[in-house]
């Protein structure tokens, strides 16, 4: 009987370890098939579903999946080639796990006015599904999100490795590519390094970012720090770094494409710094860049280089563009011509851009050590977009100094030309565009403005100048302005000087000075005039000769009658050059000559003509200058009549060439003689002194 208990119990035990070990064997078989519902039925509890995946193998340490796939099967939120899970025994059922492996993945998310979403992924974000899923230590041998955003669709792209952190997820990676998706992207590749740190609907981002422009060319572009709170739709991001451009390096158009069509050729330098805040669909941004010899090359100006600061605020209120505002901080502009046309400025003042106008009010200043600051010009500017009208104010007070404010060293195109300036100038320029068509004028006032030139010195001149327009320059018909003093181998004082620039070019159209109780006039005599290539024809007009000798103050010399006549003169390498001409005396009158060198005569032709030059009554005065205003000139003067006191008025021809510069000619008598003919006119009798004319 207890033979029979006991052999029962050993059967019944037998038979129970047969049947726990079928069943084991059962579930061992079966172990994929359960496995998958485990994790199918443990997502859907945290309501991430639909889910479909495959399990290729499970263990006792591991599990593999394969094929996954989450949310809709034609087009899934998030999918992955394959996924190996590490867990230790029993961690399978409860979801906690150690590690995930997983091959290549890819996810969608979509940025919106109401947040982030991760499509079916989004209990992730919420924490929800009542199911506090522990997720582990993640890596990704390569991962693809698309990113769907209100500024375009974007690709990110590389390894990347996913930890918790505390109640949040870690997304890092540190070679993960950026591309924008469009036919033609607004800039190229962009290669980051860093962090992505989801806490909920909030996001966390640090890291580096360069630009990919080439196969093996990488570009640092800058640090950045972002952060975004899903709930309130709020976010902020500062991103710095710094740029060196040339055009065999680094180039605008290979980082940004879509600026390639302005054919814009850097150089040089910037550091920059910006902040982005977003408020639901409003991105705010505010920019600092700092400009180290920044270059603009090969533009139609020309090439500038820029240093300074420019500070600007702007962005965009859903789809549109926010007011710009821009303030210039001590900008110094450069020309990088061969032949620098302009001196160094600074450029100070806002700009602003709002509802397609752009607007502007400057300060510039010269960036001269001499002259370090001085105001040149106050500029305002105006341009709307749509309608492509646009308007410049230029106006400004210099005041000259020589050695520092000037002209030449405004424009060192001038140096040398025009030098020494004083007086004042004021301006007020304007230009216009509209329908296509570019106007401008201008208006210049010059008080007691004086200036040295290589064909003459000028002092006290005085006037309005009005132009019809600036480029090119054009004057508004004749324009008149008043000379104190013009130095050109003597002095001319208290002239008027009519002038007008056209299409032509400048031409003096009447200047004139009181000389000798007479006058001087200059006209054009060419359709173009330059400061060193222009032709005139000065015009003598009723000089009284006795007010003429006074002026040369020559000791022993005195003399009546009027002279005209006109001289050619030509301005050749900045000199006046006198090309001779014809001046002759209107009537007779008398030349009286009783100096030191009538004294002095040493041969009986001197003799000859020194006593004739004593009381000489002319009936012929004829003559011309020849030579550099500025140095060396031969008059040549030719006269004939008698002197009534010699060989009883016998007639005489006199002609005589003195050697000097012009200033010796009328101011000291310091002359040369060179050569005298005193020739005896035989076929004339005696000179009878013209009537009521005595020596003067």
């Amino acid at each position: 009987m207890l033979k029979s208990w006991k052999a029962r119990f050993a059967a019944g035990v037998g038979v129970l370890l047969l049947l726990f070990a079928a069943g084991l064997g059962w579930l061992w078989a079966e172990r994929a098939a359960l496995a998958e519902r485990v994790i199918g039925q443990a997502l859907a509890d945290r309501g991430i579903a639909p889910v479909s995946f495959s399990v290729g193998f499970i263990g006792l340490r591991s599990i593999s999946l394969s094929d996954i796939a989450i949310g809709n099967p034609d087009a899934p939120d998030a999918a992955a080639s394959s996924v190996s899970v590490n867990y230790s025994l029993g961690e399978l059922l409860s979801g906690d796990v150690r590690s995930v492996e997983v091959g290549n993945a890819s996810l969608h998310l979509v940025l919106t006015d109401s947040g982030l979403s991760l499509g079916a992924l989004d209990p992730l974000l919420q924490g929800g599904g009542g199911g506090g899923l522990r997720l582990p230590p993640i890596s990704v041998g390569n991962a693809e999100i698309v990113a769907a955003t209100p500024y375009g669709d974007f690709t990110f792209e590389g390894p990347a490795s996913v930890l918790p952190e505390g109640g949040a997820i870690a997304v890092s990676s540190d070679s993960l590519r950026i591309s924008e998706l469009a036919d033609e992207p607004r800039f190229a590749p962009l290669i980051a390094n860093g962090k992505l740190l989801l806490d909920g609907n909030d996001l966390a981002i640090t890291g580096s970012v360069v630009s990919h422009v080439e196969d093996e060319k990488q570009v640092p572009l800058f640090a950045v720090e972002a952060d975004y709170d899903g709930e309130a739709r709020t976010g902020r991001a500062v991103a710095e770094g710094a740029l060196s451009f040339s055009h065999d390096g680094v180039t605008l158009a290979a980082l940004l494409p879509a600026l390639r069509s302005l054919y814009l050729d850097l150089g040089g330098g910037v550091s920059y710094r910006l902040v982005a805040e977003m408020q639901g669909r409003d991105l705010a941004l505010a920019m600092e860049a700092e400009f180290n010899r920044l270059s603009l090359n090969h533009t139609a100006g020309g090439s500038f280089s820029l240093s300074g600061r420019i500070d600007a605020q702007g962005g965009l209120e859903g789809n549109a563009l926010m007011p710009v505002h821009a303030e210039l901080h001590r900008v110094t502009v450069r020309d990088l011509a061969a032949q620098e046309r302009f001196a160094p400025i600074r450029i100070e003042g806002p700009l602003d851009y709002a509802k397609r106008r752009l607007a502007a009010d400057l300060i510039i200043r010269s960036a001269l050590p001499a002259v370090d600051g001085a105001r040149l010009s106050n500029v305002s500017a105006s341009y709307e977009v749509d309608s492509g009208r646009g308007e410049v104010r230029a106006s400004g007070d210099l005041a000259f100094a020589p050695g520092k404010l000037e002209l030449q060293t405004l424009l060192p195109a001038l140096k040398g030309t025009i030098a020494r300036m004083s007086g004042s100038l004021a301006y007020d320029a304007r230009a216009k565009l509209r329908d296509g068509d570019f106007a401008s004028s201008g208006e210049a006032r010059l008080m007691d403005v004086g200036f040295a030139a290589s064909a003459a010195t000028v002092e006290k001149v005085n006037g309005t100048v009005s132009l019809s327009s600036l480029v090119p320059p054009r004057t508004k018909g004749v324009q008149r302005i008043d000379v104190g003093l013009l130095q050109a181998g003597l002095p001319l004082e208290n002239g008027t000087v009519a002038f007008e620039l056209d299409r032509s070019g400048l031409r003096i159209v009447d200047a004139s000075w009181p000389f000798a109780e007479g006058k001087l006039t200059l006209v054009s005599s060419n359709a173009t005039s330059s400061a060193s290539d222009a032709e005139f024809l000065l015009g003598v007009r009723d000089v009284d000769l006795s007010a003429l000798v006074a002026l040369a103050d020559i000791p022993g010399l005195r003399a009546t009658g009027h002279i005209s006549g006109d001289v050619p003169i030509a301005i050749r390498n900045g000199d006046p050059i006198l090309l001779d001409g014809n001046i002759a005396a209107e009537e007779d009158g008398i030349i009286v000559y009783r100096g030191e060198a009538a004294d002095a005569a040493a041969t009986e032709q001197t003799k000859l003509l020194t006593d004739a030059l004593k009381n000489f009554h002319y009936t012929e005065l004829a003559g011309g200058l020849s030579g550099n205003a500025n140095g060396e000139l031969v008059l040549r003067l030719a006269l004939k009549g008698a002197n009534p006191d010699l060989y009883d008025g016998y007639p005489f021809a006199i002609n005589v060439n003195l050697e000097g510069s012009l200033a010796d000619l009328l101011r000291r008598g310091t002359v040369g003689f060179r050569p005298l003919e005193l020739i005896k006119e035989q076929s004339k009798g005696a000179v009878t002194p013209p009537a009521n004319k005595t020596e003067p």
